[in-house]
């Protein structure tokens, strides 16, 4: 039988990884990133993947081992090799990962969890500032994107219903939007409250948060002024029109 004796640096090694997997669990639930950061991460194909990867985890023979969750935390060189296992993805190298990572732990995405001595070298495992990471809005009203989202919607309003008093939509509008944001900021509440579930179950929590948007109804007042926001705008009708047809059918 052969006896393998553990030297300090090999539980130290040991202690350091399980840091990649523990961290994960005392991260604070959300963050916010101000919008202009947040708006260039999402256009970014290696930035999104890097920052989605490290979110969803990798189940492996360590954590097994030790009854640990899934890691959170990866090397430069992981994260690259995992991107260019995608289907149809660009041949990125390994330096511009490092220029990526570097940039989104500037921007607060990532930070260092722990280097680990492999070889002779330490190396460097990033992970995630927060479970959740959202744009900043200081004020959703003023917002530029809110209002790129929302104004066109008012004008299209007061073109349908010139009977109606223009300040009457503006201030209808607003209330949904703010109403909007009532219910996520509920939301968010909800979903820190299930995260193990929702941890256990394997969602895609981004995916999710934008998907739950679609059950707002279940606030009340929110039903009530987007039953007179539709209205205005004629979707209280559309269940008259008949099922479109692509061209391919017709």
């Amino acid at each position: 039988m052969v006896f393998f004796i553990m030297t300090s640096q090999d539980i130290e090694s040991e202690k350091k990884r399980k840091l990649l997997y523990t961290y994960w669990h005392k991260l604070k639930y959300f963050k916010t990133i101000e919008s202009s950061k947040y708006s260039q991460v999402q256009k970014s194909e290696v930035q999104s993947f890097i920052i989605k990867y490290i979110r969803d985890g990798l189940e492996d023979e360590f954590g097994k081992k030790f009854q640990l969750s899934r890691r959170h935390a990866f090397t430069a060189k992981e994260l690259h090799t995992a991107y260019l296992k995608k289907q149809n993805s660009q041949q990125y190298s390994l330096s511009n990962f490092h220029f990526h990572i570097k940039s989104l732990v500037e921007d607060g995405y990532l930070k260092e969890i722990v280097k680990i001595l492999e070889g002779r070298h330490y190396i460097a495992y990033y992970g995630r500032t927060a479970i959740v990471i959202t744009e900043q809005l200081d004020n959703i009203l003023t917002d530029s994107i809110m209002q790129d989202i929302f104004n066109p919607m008012k004008q299209m309003a007061k073109d349908l219903n010139p009977e109606i008093d223009s300040e009457t939509i503006d201030k209808l509008v607003d209330e949904s939007v703010l109403l909007l944001e009532e219910y996520y900021f509920k939301l968010f509440s909800w979903i820190k409250d299930k995260y193990p579930l929702l941890y256990k179950s394997k969602i895609d929590i981004h995916e999710f948060v934008i998907i739950a948007g679609h059950f707002a109804f279940f606030c009340k007042d929110f039903a009530k002024n987007l039953e007179k926001v539709g209205t205005l705008i004629g979707l209280d009708k559309i269940m008259e029109y008949e099922r479109y047809k692509d061209e391919k059918e017709i």
